[in-house]
């Protein structure tokens, strides 16, 4: 498969004579970072560090080097086989006078950049393929040093229509290090001649987009040379401070009217959701024309310095990365070979080149180490773990865990870790706890494992403190079987015996509703018994996000009545009564047909997906006590609204519910619109409904709500608030439900309807304040067809 490497890296086996030297100011001494050395009349080149240091191999003697840096007067130096391969280089800054530049445009930069992006448009659709070698070096710090180093070297093959692809060669790290994946270089490289920039999960207008003026403030602010051409500095601003964009400096070569460098930081809308208290990057970048007019990247040069915490809970020392990459040997518009694409693995690996594992120490691939660097590689250790360099401190310290693959001592202590001890057993433990009026307190333990990644067996085994007798202990056991990849079929198998709710409850939300309820809230769920074995054939196609579903229901339901008035607080009222079901045995086939993303019950996320469900149960042919058929449907969708450019835009999320039936349907397989938990409430709740859910034979509800993130704060110049991730965010909920009165629980009639009908429409809307401690938000609904209001908490929409 790699055949093709010895031809790509010929040129990297060939003998060249290495040279190695400084450039810095002829009259201050002062060192010139980045400064660009290239071969005359070739793209062979490379950039000096920080302390503009230089190592550089030429392939063929005699060479003319070519010095350049802007502001300053090049030079030109030829070498032989018998140079001085030190060369300690001195430039000469440029002499111009004020006058030489005459502007009468007062737009002078909106002129100069509407023809760089003119050049820009023209040569881009001439480029069709490019090959060259690539480096990068990240430096990663804390507040006291240097904490490790990594660098790769690869060689780089980009195609239109088909994107970047990487052959690495050679990769150096701090031996703190010990993970065993290669690191691409250009990847991490973003070049800011682009129309568009992704980084950091923002998408930005790139200055030279075909829309940049109207996106962006040019102003020109002054002018160099470099040699006897004239560079316009021109400042760039967003021109919308609440759009995704960059500000700094950009440097215009005039006549060609191509960019020559650009300094650019992300703008103020740069904003990120806790933990993360602040991140403060700045980008550098040259360019140069590699024939044919095409200007392509040189280098790139960022710093970042990252800041993550949750107030005085949890802090870490600032992470500070450095990143240094150059761009060097390009071949343009050459053909590539085909095998490169035939995969979509971006990164490749050359063995053959990676096995000297000091390539980069001999070659002079690299650029120069800087001091601090060169005392890295040597005093760094596998003890000086990432974990212990970014302990974190607080009161919430304790609990976390930096996770770093390849961490030497954790990975030497992890036989002794409980966790590790578990995975070592290929056993999943699962846990739940709960308190409520019928049960009292319940725990529950499970155990699953899987075998091969086609079998599961699991089971579980709960104890309720309230109840007596048989509905004490519950338990439920199963497996299934898969078969298949990402297209797969599923065969699965339970028989249980345990406590179920009336509606649906997952664990979160029976959690929540125990924690109201032991501290005197309203119990807010109804509960049954049941004795049940299900059965489901399901196939699952991976890259639809489909699952099929086809289930057999064979259930005994018994009544459960209320066993505890307990609360934590002391309290001597008494709870309202379990309602009694219609017992008796319930069997049924089902189908459900479920597109998208998963099902989040705690409301964290949006997702899109659709779900379609039917239920049915006949005498004549299953043997059930029960004659009835429910179907519906469930969609919820996330629509990207205003600064779709930002890492997270404001966003309108919307969930439809909707169920009908034939037949008697029983009270406890009746549709439900929830309602209030009194405290707690998480999206597809009405928050205004007092008296939990709403029932019935059929249901439809809308919820939807738009998040505004942090806009109206920075709109009314509130950025602390912005900055600390804080949310507004404005709902509305919508329901309403048919129920008969033959479907109330045994011993109710028609004068009950009130308790568990909606009685017409429900309507309410309200506003939220998302993000308070990170993790919080509090509501304000208002119902709307009727008198009645809510306030409360839930937890925030974190994406």
């Amino acid at each position: 498969m790699f055949l093709w490497f010895a031809f790509f890296d010929a040129h990297f086996l060939a003998a060249q004579v290495l040279f190695e030297g400084t450039v810095k100011d002829a009259e201050t001494g002062e060192s010139l970072p980045a400064a660009n050395i290239q071969v005359e009349g070739t793209f062979q080149g490379t950039i000096t560090n920080s302390e503009g240091a230089f190592t550089f191999q030429v392939s063929e003697l005699p060479a003319v080097l070519v010095v350049r840096y802007i502001g300053y007067e090049s030079q030109r130096i030829e070498v032989t086989s018998e140079s001085n391969k030190r060369l300690d280089i001195g430039l000469n800054p440029t002499v111009y006078s004020l006058d030489e530049l005459v502007v009468t445009d007062e737009d002078a930069a909106v002129s100069i950049m509407k023809k760089v992006i003119e050049r820009k448009q023209q040569w881009r659709e001439e480029l069709e393929a490019f090959e060259a070698e690539a480096y990068t070096r990240f430096t990663l710090e804390n507040d006291t040093g240097i904490v490790s180093i990594i660098e790769s070297v690869t060689d780089v093959f980009w195609q239109q229509d088909e994107g970047l692809r990487e052959v690495v060669k050679a990769q150096r790290k701090t031996s703190n290090l010990e993970f065993d994946e290669f690191m691409p270089a250009a990847q991490f490289m973003a070049n800011l001649y682009d129309d568009n920039i992704e980084m950091a999960g923002y998408d930005f207008i790139g200055v030279t987009h075909p829309n940049a003026l109207k996106h962006y403030t040019f102003e020109l602010v002054g002018y160099r040379y470099i040699d006897d051409q004239l560079v316009y500095d021109i400042s760039v601003t967003p021109r919308n401070k609440f759009k995704t964009g960059f500000s700094g400096q950009v440097a215009v070569l005039d006549d060609e009217y191509a960019l020559l460098e650009v300094q650019l930081e992300p703008g103020d809308a740069f904003l990120f959701p806790p933990p993360i208290k602040g991140f403060d990057i700045v980008f550098d970048q040259q360019f140069s024309n590699f024939g044919g007019g095409f200007w392509l990247p040189v280098d790139f040069r960022s710093q970042m310095d990252l800041d993550l915490g949750l107030g005085r809970l949890l802090s870490f020392p600032t992470i500070h990365i450095e990143q240094v990459s150059r761009m060097a040997d390009y071949e343009v518009n050459v053909v590539l070979p085909d095998t490169l694409f035939e995969t979509d693995d971006l990164v490749q690996v050359d063995s053959v080149s990676v096995a000297d594992s000091t390539a980069l120490e001999k070659t002079g691939l690299a650029l120069p180490l800087e001091k601090a660097e060169i005392a890295a590689y040597e005093n760094i250790d596998s003890t000086l773990t990432l974990e212990k360099a970014y302990k974190p401190k607080g009161a919430l310290a304790r609990f976390v865990q930096v996770e770093v693959e390849g961490d030497s001592e954790r990975d030497s202590t992890s036989s002794s870790n409980g966790r590790e001890r578990r995975l070592d057993l290929g056993l999943d433990v699962t846990g739940k706890f709960h308190f409520n009026r019928v049960q009292g307190f319940y725990s529950e333990l499970g155990l699953s494992r899987d075998f091969f990644n086609a079998v599961e067996l699991r089971g579980s085994l709960g104890y309720s403190s309230a109840q007596s007798g048989e509905p004490r202990w519950s338990y439920d056991v199963g497996g299934g079987i898969r078969y298949g990849g990402r297209q797969r079929f599923e065969l699965d198998a339970s028989f249980a015996r345990y406590t179920e709710t009336q509606t649906p409850g997952s664990s979160f939300l029976q959690f929540l509703n125990g924690s109201v309820t032991l501290f005197g809230g309203r119990d807010y769920y109804d509960y049954f018994r049941s004795e049940r074995f299900r059965s489901s054939l399901s196939w699952r196609n991976g890259s639809w996000d489909t699952r099929l579903s086809l289930g057999v229901n064979l259930e005994d339901h018994t009544s459960l009545a209320k066993e505890s008035d307990y609360d934590l607080l002391g309290n001597t009222f008494v709870r309202r009564e379990n309602p009694a079901i219609e017992s008796g045995l319930l069997r049924s086939v089902s189908a459900r047909l479920h597109w998208g993303d998963d099902d989040d019950s705690a409301g964290f996320l949006g997702k899109k997906s659709v779900t379609l469900f039917v239920e049915h149960s006949n005498p004549s042919f299953i043997e059930s006590d029960f004659d009835f058929t429910t179907y519906g449907a469930n969609v919820d969708w996330r629509f990207d609204t205003f600064f779709q450019r930002r890492l997270i835009p404001n966003t309108l999320d919307v969930r439809l519910e909707a169920q009908s039936s034939t037949g008697r349907v029983p009270f406890q397989r009746l549709g439900a619109i929830n309602g209030s938990m009194e405290v707690f409430n998480a999206f597809g709740m009405l928050k205004t409904r007092e008296l939990g859910p709403y029932r019935g034979e059929e249901h439809v509800a809308l919820f939807w709500e738009h998040n505004f993130r942090t806009f109206p704060f920075e709109l009314v110049g509130l950025q602390g608030l912005a900055e600390n991730a804080l949310n507004l965010i404005v709902f509305g909920g919508h329901g309403r439900t048919r129920l008969d009165a033959n479907s109330l629980p045994l011993g109710q009639d028609a004068s009950n309807l009130a308790l568990y009908g909606s009685d017409g429409w429900h309507h309410e809307v309200g506003v939220s304040l998302s993000g308070l401690f990170s993790v919080l938000r509090v509501d304000f609904a208002k119902r709307l067809d009727a008198g009645g209001a809510y306030i409360g908490i839930s937890t925030a929409r974190i994406f």
